[in-house]
């Protein structure tokens, strides 16, 4: 979403003499008049040709369907390894809708020990199987995203006849005619007055952000969906792309000096998007962000597997979305692809269709946000519907997992169409006149994930732009969630609590890599290089897409890795990573060995990031669970903006339990999926080990494995008790202020300035010149000691952090304007951020 900067900027600029800087006045006028709320409803406000008629609950397409199984998958690591063995036991079809798709991605790892486990391989093997794959992914605009949508198709259309690639949508610019329509359009609303501010819509609000010469279309398709036969289904967060792959325990440093084998995230899956984002992807091997100086950024993503007749709505949708396509490209007279065919309706299929038959107790329903182009239908929102309705209808706890979180309690920012904040407001403050008890946690990531300083001028402007809506949306400006309901005499911290994560690793830069170095003549850099050289497309110097072969010598022989791995005696080593020391079962970090003669100092290799968190889940009571791919922000929840996709799930199965101490009857699926996270993010979980499948790793049917009456469980299990509140609380503080001393990260609420964010970092990090004190990411070696009493001070703060879980810094730069008004971000431009 960064090119929504660049292009917002021009938009606003190419309307602003003429619609914005010539309305000044009467903008003015109109909001003292009207208010704020009518004049930003000018970039609000839908105008569809047709309502969608209700059909089910939530208006969804889609009926609540009984007989389901359905199993969670928290992180890449147990998700793309369940996706594997659905891949490989295909026999008939093999359909892919995703935002991204990376065809050189592995889905099990280490990538040495699984070469026939990368996506483009599994496809290959299952279309020479005869099994017919369809894939279809979002077309970005290649100037402004990194997608590489282009490399997507030609290298997997390119492996075989029985593999076809739809990209939509088809972009296009300089529609001079529709485009003068809506400049004039936006002239007569503006200087209309109120009456006219909430007739432009979506569509008029795209052609605007093409007055520059920009995409025409500002919306994508942001579905992540993997159906197998029409039996199994997969969907929720996670992309089958770069950067997903993950464990629980989310290791963020990948140097393994004794075993270049050992190299988990190769090429560009070594990511950081903090740092730099994804480049030239046809050539993705090639890595700028060095696992020697930077740390790369966890991914926390949950996604589900499925069987049971849910699976026969997941096919209707997918079938709808490739026959639109196909008659939307078809229909422009494009020359047909002999492997491009329409596919037959589900309700024409045999009644035996293997999506159509009970499978487990559970009951699902699909919902959607979909409309005319995103995929030919009438309105849907399905989604933002079943929201609303489950945190009404919430009785003592709600969770919210998500990437994103803009919202309005209905009286602030008329930018914002969505009413899920004053929901939310409205369900606690019901509480406190009941006098009930009523918890709401919400869980973000602590800065969006788009590269450079916050201050920056250019790259810093969208992290600010959706911070500042967040923090709008959460406890600033008068008319967010926490504002309301300190207004009706409540204190909001009853009642809704927000929390980051984020979590620290040491680069295994120790002596070891340089003995090999010595011993080789080989640099650690230049080696692991030629190691993701070798697992490059195809693998082994093998053919490119399109059938010629790379470099000089096919034969080539990878000097540089083997002259190394030849040094190291293929050593394995434990601490590699020492993410497991803040895990269930892990050594104390102040017991972990060193292996000292190397280039740097223990004290330098500690390195800390945030962990993104890319979730899109709300579960309620420990009963009802909404997970797919939609964000919590207008984009995801409108329907006439991103195309998305989530699933209703209940599960009868009960779990006894209590809640604020009272027995309390809960949905094994809902209760033990929101304990395990919980647990994940106060360390009370034990490492996972990649090499070791357990039951997270198998797709459905089934059940998770899950230890029900543990220690551990028992911590987490009443989400209102005032042991675990008083554990969660305290875990979050502690973890937050170790990482302050240790690290010194940003965002953090000692800077509520932008003053004070200079003084507290931008001077004492590293900038683009490398001329400053400490290098980001990296420890703040002015709060301790020098040489030895400085590591060990060090550790002595790390060993107090338990799991990830961190305070959201509320008060972060509250005393000042985060994002001012300017072309690109105001009235306008907003609507490409909400």
């Amino acid at each position: 979403m960064s090119y929504l900067l660049n292009k917002a900027a021009s938009a606003a600029k190419s309307v602003q003499s003429t619609v914005i800087s010539t309305s000044t006045t009467h903008l003015e006028s109109v909001t003292s008049k009207f208010g704020f709320e009518s004049v930003t409803n000018v970039v609000t406000s839908i105008v569809t040709s047709k309502d969608a008629t209700p059909k089910h609950r939530y208006s969804s397409a889609a009926p609540i369907s009984e007989g389901n199984s359905v199993k969670y998958h928290v992180s890449g690591c147990a998700y793309f390894w369940a996706v594997s063995e659905a891949l490989e036991k295909a026999k008939e079809s093999i359909w892919i809708l995703g935002w991204w798709v990376s065809p050189e991605v592995y889905l099990r790892r280490p990538p040495s020990e699984n070469e026939k486990y990368r996506l483009d391989r599994m496809l290959l093997a299952a279309a020479e199987r005869g099994v017919k794959v369809n894939i279809i992914v979002f077309k970005e605009v290649p100037q402004f995203m990194y997608l590489s949508s282009h490399h997507t198709q030609r290298a997997l259309e390119a492996l075989h006849p029985n593999i076809a690639v739809f990209r939509y949508p088809d972009h296009y610019t300089g529609a001079k005619g529709v485009l003068s329509s809506t400049k004039s359009m936006l002239q007569n609303t503006v200087s209309g007055g109120a009456a006219n501010l909430g007739k432009i819509s979506d569509e008029s609000l795209q052609n605007l952000f093409a007055l520059a010469g920009g995409p025409t279309l500002l919306w994508a398709h942001h579905e992540k969906l993997v159906i197998c036969d029409r039996e199994t289904a997969f969907m929720g967060g996670i992309d089958l792309s770069y950067g997903r792959w993950d464990t629980i325990q989310h290791p963020i440093v990948d140097a393994h000096p004794g075993n270049l084998d050992d190299i988990v995230f190769p090429g560009q899956d070594y990511n950081n998007a903090r740092v730099i984002d994804f480049k030239n992807l046809d050539n993705w091997e090639h890595n700028k962000l060095s696992r020697l100086t930077t740390s790369r950024m966890g991914w926390q993503d949950i996604s589900i597997s499925l069987t049971g007749p849910a699976v026969a709505d997941l096919c209707k949708h997918f079938i709808e979305r490739w026959n639109f396509v196909h008659s939307m490209k078809y229909n422009t007279g494009l020359p047909r692809d002999s492997r491009y065919e329409r596919l037959l309706p589900i309700s024409d299929q045999s009644a035996q269709d293997p999506s159509h038959q009970p499978a487990g107790p559970m009951t699902c329903q699909l919902v959607r946000s979909i409309g005319s182009w995103s995929g030919g239908s009438t309105l849907e929102h399905s989604v933002y519907d079943a929201y609303i309705d489950i945190i009404e209808k919430s009785e003592h706890f709600v969770y919210i997992e998500q990437q994103f979180f803009i919202t309005s309690t209905g009286t602030w920012l008329g930018t914002v169409w969505n009413r899920v904040g004053e929901v939310l407001v409205q369900r606690i403050l019901r509480a406190a006149q009941e006098k009930k008890r009523y918890k709401a946690i919400v869980i973000l990531p602590s800065v969006p994930a788009f590269p450079g300083d916050l201050q920056a001028l250019i790259t810093g402007h969208p992290p600010r732009a959706i911070m500042k809506l967040q923090y709008k949306s959460i406890s600033r400006g008068g008319f967010s969630i926490m504002d309301k309901i300190k207004r009706a005499g409540v204190d909001p911290k009853e009642y809704i609590r927000f929390y980051n994560l984020r979590n620290y690793d040491r680069i295994n830069e120790s002596g070891v890599m340089q003995k090999a170095e010595k011993a080789s003549g080989v640099e650690y850099k230049l080696a692991s290089q030629d190691h993701d050289d070798i697992v490059d497309p195809f693998g082994l110097r093998a053919q490119k897409e399109m059938g010629e072969f790379e470099g000089d010598d096919v034969t080539r022989n990878h000097e540089a890795y083997q002259k190394y791995q030849s040094a190291t005696g293929h050593t394995h080593s434990s601490w590699d990573s020492v993410s497991s020391c803040y895990m269930l079962g892990g050594v104390d970090i102040r017991k972990v060995p060193w292996v000292g003669g190397g280039t740097i100092k223990e004290i330098d290799a500690f390195v800390s990031e945030e962990l993104y968190v890319h979730s899109k889940v709300l579960i309620a009571d420990d009963r009802v669970v909404l997970c797919g791919s939609a964000n919590l922000n207008d984009r995801s929840l409108k329907g006439s903006r991103d195309s998305e996709i989530a699933l209703v799930i209940e599960d009868p199965t009960p779990a006894v339990t209590t809640m604020n101490g009272q027995p309390f009857q809960a949905s094994r699926f809902a209760a033990s999926l929101r304990r395990y996270l919980f647990r994940k993010y106060l360390g009370l979980l034990s490492p996972q080990d990649m090499r070791k499948p357990d039951g997270h790793f198998t797709p459905a049917p089934g059940d998770n494995e899950y230890d029900f009456g543990s220690k551990e469980d028992v911590l987490v299990s009443d989400p209102l008790s005032d042991q675990f509140l008083q554990h969660w609380n305290d875990v979050a503080q502690q973890n937050m202020l170790a990482f302050r001393k240790v690290f010194a990260p940003m965002p953090d609420d000692t800077a509520q300035t932008w003053l004070q964010y200079q003084m507290l970092f931008w001077k004492r990090f590293t900038g683009p010149d490398g001329l400053h004190m400490a290098q980001w990411g990296h420890v703040m070696k002015d709060n301790f000691p020098r040489g030895d009493e400085g590591v060990r001070a060090v550790k002595e703060e790390l060993a107090k952090i338990r799991g990830m879980l961190v305070e959201m810094p509320l008060e972060f730069l509250a005393r000042t304007d985060i994002q001012i008004e300017d072309p690109g971000y105001n009235i306008v431009t907003r609507q490409g951020y909400v």
